[in-house]
C-alpha cells in the first residue's frame, strides 16, 4: 500500500472510531455499533498489512525507489501507532461499559475480519506483487543478456578489425588503360608498298605502310594488298638491304 492508501485507511478508521466513541457517550450498546466497529477493524487490518508489506518491499523498489520504500514504511508505522492508541481507548471504554469479556469478543471478531480480508484481498495483492516482480526480473534479465551480447558483438568486431588485412582487388583492364599502365592496341589499314625478293633464297618480303608512317614487314609469297595492322606512328621505312639480308639468312 502506498502512503495515500494508508492515509485513506487511517481516515476511515478515524471516522469509524469517532462514531464508536459517540455511541459509547450516548449509551448505545456494543452490538448496535457493529457496522462502525467492522469498518474500524477492516481499516486497522489494512494498516497492519501495509506495515508488514513495507518490511518486505519488492526487489525493484529496493533498487530503484528506495526513497518510496522508506516513505511507505514511515507512513505505515505512524498509522499503526495511531490505531494502537485508538485500540487502547476502545479497550478502556469496553472494560468500563461492557466488562473484560467484551474486549475479548472484539479481538475474536477482529481476527475473523483479518482472516477474511487476508483471503479476499491481501492474498491477491501478494500474488499481483509477485507477478509484477517476476515480470520485472524477466525484463531485467533480458536487458542484461542483450547488453552482454552487444558487448560481445562490439568485441568481435574489434578483434576482426585488428586482424583484418585489406587486400585490394585487381584492376580491370579498362582501369589499367586509364592509369596508363597498359596501352590498348590501335589498328590502322596497312597497304602494300613494295615487294623485296631474294634471288639467293627465292623468298619474298612484303613492306606495308599505314597511317602516320606505320611500317610493317611480312615474309609472304603471296602478299595481300592490305590488312589491319597495329598502329605504330612515326616509324621508319625498312631498309631494302637489311630486308634482303634477312631473306638470305632464312634457311631453305
Amino acid at each position: 500500500m502506498d502512503p495515500l492508501t494508508i492515509t485513506a485507511a487511517v481516515s476511515v478508521a478515524g471516522k469509524a472510531f469517532e462514531a464508536i466513541k459517540k455511541g459509547f457517550q450516548i449509551g448505545r450498546d456494543f452490538e448496535s455499533m457493529g457496522k462502525d466497529v467492522s469498518r474500524w477493524m477492516a481499516a486497522a487490518s489494512d494498516v497492519d498489512n501495509a506495515e508488514r508489506m513495507s518490511k518486505n518491499p519488492p526487489l525493484f523498489k529496493k533498487l530503484f525507489a528506495a526513497g518510496s520504500v522508506e516513505e511507505e514504511a514511515m507512513a505505515a508505522y505512524i498509522a499503526k501507532k495511531k490505531l494502537q492508541e485508538q485500540r487502547q481507548e476502545l479497550k478502556t471504554w469496553l472494560n468500563m461499559t461492557q466488562g473484560p469479556s467484551a474486549y475479548e469478543e472484539l479481538l475474536a471478531m477482529e481476527g475473523k475480519i483479518r482472516k477474511q480480508r487476508q483471503e479476499a484481498i491481501y492474498a491477491q495483492q501478494q500474488f499481483r506483487r509477485k507477478v509484477a516482480e517476476w515480470i520485472g526480473i524477466g525484463i531485467l534479465t533480458i536487458c542484461i543478456v542483450a547488453f552482454i551480447l552487444f558487448l560481445a558483438y562490439l568485441y568481435g568486431n574489434k578483434a576482426y578489425a585488428d586482424t583484418y588485412k585489406y587486400v585490394p582487388k585487381p584492376y580491370t583492364k579498362q582501369q589499367l588503360i586509364q592509369q596508363g599502365k597498359i596501352f590498348e592496341k590501335k589498328y590502322t589499314t596497312c597497304r602494300l608498298m613494295k615487294r623485296v625478293k631474294s634471288r639467293a633464297t627465292n623468298r619474298q618480303a612484303c613492306i606495308y605502310k599505314g597511317g602516320n608512317k606505320t611500317y610493317t614487314l611480312m615474309y609472304e609469297n603471296n602478299c595481300p594488298k592490305k590488312y589491319k595492322c597495329v598502329y605504330n606512328p612515326g616509324g621508319t621505312e625498312p631498309n631494302i638491304d637489311d630486308v634482303i639480308d634477312s631473306l638470305n639468312s632464312i634457311k631453305k
